[in-house]
């Protein structure tokens, strides 16, 4: 039973960080779409926000996967 619960709250952490991802790419489309001009810290800071939750993503992907194969 806790490993069913584990999977499930991986899968509820993978969705969560899934629509993260979503908002901080719709930022980013936004911000380019109108041309807007934006300093470079926050570009950075968009761009790391953006790298990081993929390297979550891939994290939780990975601790996922074994589960389902197995």
């Amino acid at each position: 039973m806790t490993k069913n619960d584990n999977i499930s709250k991986l899968q509820l952490q993978l969705c969560e960080l899934k629509l993260e991802e979503r908002r901080v790419c719709s930022d980013i489309r936004h911000l380019v779409a109108r041309n807007n001009m934006i300093d470079f810290a926050k570009a950075k800071q968009l761009n790391a926000l953006r790298s990081g939750v993929k390297k979550k993503i891939a994290t939780v992907e990975a601790r996922i996967m074994p589960n389902i194969i197995a």
